[in-house]
């Protein structure tokens, strides 16, 4: 890609690439792969073939999030991998991984030279990581010669190559391209406001007061004080950090430079270090590391503003139970000294999976790659089997759940779906195509389209870049940042200097945290990480993938397909 305008405008010159491949890529792929149907007796069938080639054997990592029934089975089998082993390209077998605690797992596999063949890692950490550890495969002859979707996709978004090629010119990772929409979320009980006779907040102060009352007033009207204001674990100390202008990197444009942002991080301390003494949150928010305690908390009925993500159908039905009279609203990010952004939001564009370089077979697994981006796979990974958990409405031909309790027992495999490009699938991939069957899913859906109108706009954009649109660092300057992720840890997420300002009270200020970080920082050398990334910019901003190209990508993809 010379210039992003002439990617960009790719799109425009390739929808009829999109067609093709959304229609089945080629003949070869039309009679190899398996259609998206269901037998009689309701279960998947395979189109035959006349000669079936030879099939591979791989192993591919997915995400264990502890969410398949223990009648569905495991993901050593259940449906959705026999699914996969009846209708794809080769044999699979998946190593599960913790959603939250991959990057030791996976660093132990490769340790001992089991990691799997393909690696499916949100993480662009992560990966940088094992690239610079000379542990995954270059991609560009494996494509080359094996690939027919996953090649047409990277010729129809020329974004994928460049941002999945390192330092050495080699393309290393494979990517997806989604409609931008809004990641994390800031939901707020609205009946509660209501109740206590407050508005919905609109700056810090406003939050900060509503989350007192939220903790101190009683707003569920059980008489007992067990009720929390907001969440700092999970999602919230990077959502604050948002709200000051402090993005998921630690580095920032200003006055047209790259720079090193301490200023709205600092902010954001100071204010969680106000909610933390004001008792408006956990007081032992530090031992829920992954964000499941908040997530409870929220289920339970008695967290008011909860920073996540999407919130499942399952999750809201016992939000429900719970909380009956339970109302939720979204709620604007406040305007802060450093402007009004915006939380997380998801890349359009995003790198999510690289094959091991010890992977015996990698054209079964650029096969499998194949197979697994292609429409009609993602859309059976996402939704089911046509006529057996879904069938199409026939006013929009979007699908709708036959049995909405079945598919919450039968549909949880959303992460095999982390290949896919659900933008080529049109419609059925935006927050207006999300199904509206029952009250719960619309509910979601209309709290969803609300962060979007929100949180997706460039005049109030995320931050800073997203992660994934940095340059790979070298390994040098990567080890400085690995030796002081623990107590600095980048990118608004929880360092341990952070998290001892937010509770010790006047014993250790966010100023002093801020000062001693920034002397760990230039000790351990990070000052030639800033100068990297300087030097980055300076040579790089008209042609890198910068917030305003995020923004209009997103705007352009929405006019071409939402309505496909």
């Amino acid at each position: 890609m010379k210039n992003n305008k002439k990617a960009l405008n790719s799109i425009v010159l390739g929808v009829a690439a999109v067609a093709l491949l959304a229609s089945g890529c080629s003949k070869k792929e039309e009679e190899g792969a398996a259609a998206a149907t269901a037998s009689p007796s309701g279960q998947p069938t395979a189109q035959k073939t006349a000669e079936p080639e030879k099939r591979g054997n791989i192993t591919v990592t997915v995400y264990d999030r502890n969410n398949i029934s223990p009648e569905e089975g495991s993901w050593d089998k259940n449906r959705w991998v026999d699914w996969v082993n009846k209708n794809g390209p080769a044999n699979v077998k998946y190593v599960p991984v913790p959603r939250w605690e991959s990057l030791p797992k996976l660093n132990a596999l490769f340790a001992t030279a089991s990691a799997p063949d393909l690696i499916l890692e949100y993480d662009t950490g992560y990966r940088n990581g094992w690239y610079s550890q000379k542990l995954l495969m270059p991609l560009d002859d494996i494509i080359a010669k094996y690939s027919t979707n996953y090649k047409d996709l990277m010729t129809q978004f020329p974004q994928l190559k460049k941002l999945g090629t390192k330092d050495d010119g080699k393309l290393y990772e494979v990517g997806r391209i989604s409609p931008l929409t809004s990641g994390h979320r800031i939901y707020i009980r609205e009946d509660w406001l209501t109740k206590l006779n407050l508005k919905m907040p609109t700056t810090p102060d406003e939050i900060l007061a509503v989350a007192k009352a939220f903790a101190t007033q009683d707003p569920d009207g059980n008489g007992k004080p067990d009720t929390l204001g907001v969440n700092l674990s999970g999602n919230g100390f990077t959502d604050i950090a948002h709200m000051f202008g402090h993005g998921e990197v630690d580095w920032n444009i200003k006055d047209d430079k790259f720079v090193h942002e301490w200023d709205g991080l600092k902010a954001a301390l100071e204010f969680q270090k106000k909610l933390f003494d004001a008792g408006a949150v956990d007081k032992d928010f530090l031992t829920d590391k992954n964000g499941e305690k908040a997530k409870q908390d929220f289920i339970s009925g008695k967290l008011g503003i909860y920073m996540f993500q999407t919130i499942s159908e399952k999750d809201y039905d016992a939000f429900k139970k719970n909380a009956p009279e339970g109302k939720l609203a979204i709620m604007p990010m406040p305007t802060t000294e450093f402007g009004q952004f915006s939380p997380v939001v998801n890349s359009p564009i995003q790198m999510v999976g690289s094959i091991n370089a010890a992977a015996k077979d990698p054209q079964a697994v650029m096969k499998y790659i194949d197979f697994m981006i292609n429409p009609e796979t993602a859309k059976t990974i996402k939704y089911g089997i046509e006529g057996t958990h879904w069938s199409k409405d026939p006013a929009t031909g979007l699908p709708t759940a036959i049995d909405a309790e079945k598919n919450k027992k039968e549909i949880y495999n959303d992460d095999l779906g982390m290949l896919s490009s659900s933008l080529l699938y049109g419609k059925w991939s935006f927050s207006s195509g999300l199904p509206e069957t029952n009250e719960s899913q619309k509910t979601i859906k209309q709290l969803t389209l609300k962060a979007d109108e929100l949180y997706v706009s460039k005049d109030r954009p995320i931050p800073t870049l997203k992660p994934e649109y940095l340059p790979v660092l070298p390994q040098d300057l990567s080890l400085i940042i690995k030796n002081v992720e623990k107590q600095i840890s980048t990118g608004g997420t929880k360092g341990d200097l952070w998290l001892k300002a937010i509770v010790s009270g006047n014993s250790y200020t966010p100023e002093q945290a801020v000062k001693e970080g920034k002397e760990i920082w230039e000790k351990a050398g990070g000052t030639k990480v800033d100068e990297f990334y300087a030097k980055w910019y300076d040579t790089n901003k008209t042609t890198a993938f910068m917030l305003k190209d995020l923004y209009q990508f997103g705007e352009d993809a929405k006019k071409l397909y939402e309505n496909k």
